[in-house]
């Protein structure tokens, strides 16, 4: 799995909630797996900050 930067968290949760790309395919891209992508979402969606 890779570690993810801050703008690469930005831009990942922002594909899933704007773009409405899958979280299985933005996790795919980015090599993390999709529950840790789905976590971040939730996440800015319940606080409004980007998690690290």
């Amino acid at each position: 799995m890779a570690k993810l930067t801050d703008k690469k968290i930005k831009w990942a949760v922002e594909q899933v909630i704007n773009k409405a790309e899958s979280t299985e395919l933005v996790a795919a891209m980015y090599g993390v797996s999709r529950r840790r992508l789905q976590q971040l979402v939730k996440c800015y969606m319940e606080t409004g900050a980007y998690a690290r």
